[in-house]
């Protein structure tokens, strides 16, 4: 298969190697990746000014953009011989457990993948000592990755309507040399983050604001990924890419 990888950790991190190391073994693989580090970017798309594109090596670039600006690229930019039939985003360096979802990077490049008609996987991993194992991960996505893109529903590449919502599929695992099992079908948790701004007032009177990460705590919503994670399982969750509207409530009176 013809594959392409990015990330938002940037081009050099340990976890896109690996897995770019590992797929290469049975696939084309492609990498198109940020040149430095867009972690918590989520959707973001540069729509002005021109983009620098570095060649690494053959099929292998390092792009000054977004994980989002690197998916585009590589479907629509011309650099590879035809679509990939899959983007794999990651392996990222921390969780993208639950509501961490709306913020990542590594999620939003798989979920423009299907918005293009191409299956999308993110990939994470999630350390509790800051020891960083992406070899299992990485063997896991290639023995299973017919599996992983038989979960993803997608657009028509031709720009018609896709006949379903779509679909990109979020990977989850711990730091770790093997795992205990796979735990598919998860929901996503709810995750309340510890963050705060420290403000500082500088010699010359201007105001800053320092940002300072907490811990995050979440909460479970049966067979959730924290917990598949947590208890040593790789967690696999479903996640539309599309806005989904929720239900009206019954009740609710509108008048003009």
């Amino acid at each position: 298969m013809r594959l392409l990888l990015t990330n938002d950790d940037g081009y050099d991190c340990e976890g896109i190697q690996s897995l770019a190391k590992r797929l290469s073994r049975d696939h084309e693989v492609w990498v198109i990746a940020p040149d430095r580090n867009r972690s918590g970017v989520s959707h973001c798309i540069s729509m002005s000014g021109a983009l620098r594109l570095v060649t690494r090596s053959a099929r292998a670039y390092a792009y000054e953009g977004n994980p989002v600006d690197c998916i585009i690229a590589g479907i629509r930019g011309g650099l590879l011989p035809g679509l990939p039939d899959a983007v794999l985003s990651g392996i990222n360096k921390g969780a993208n457990i639950g509501t961490d979802i709306v913020y990542s990077g590594t999620a939003s490049a798989a979920c423009q993948a299907v918005l293009y008609g191409v299956p999308g996987i993110a990939l994470s991993i999630v350390s509790s000592n800051d020891i960083w194992q992406y070899d299992a991960l990485a063997d896991f996505a290639a023995k299973n990755l017919s599996q992983l893109i038989s979960l993803c529903t997608v657009a028509q590449s031709d720009g018609a309507m896709p006949h379903d919502r779509c679909v990109y599929v979020n990977v989850n695992a711990s730091s770790a040399y093997s795992y205990r099992g796979v735990k598919s079908n998860t929901t996503p948790a709810f995750r309340q983050y510890k963050d705060t701004l420290q403000l500082y007032t500088a010699p010359d009177t201007q105001n800053y604001f320092f940002f300072k990460e907490g811990k995050p705590v979440s909460e479970s919503r049966g067979n959730s990924d924290y917990e598949a994670v947590h208890e040593g399982y790789i967690s696999i969750s479903r996640i539309f890419a599309e806005p989904v509207n929720a239900d009206v409530v019954d009740g609710i009176a509108f008048s003009l």
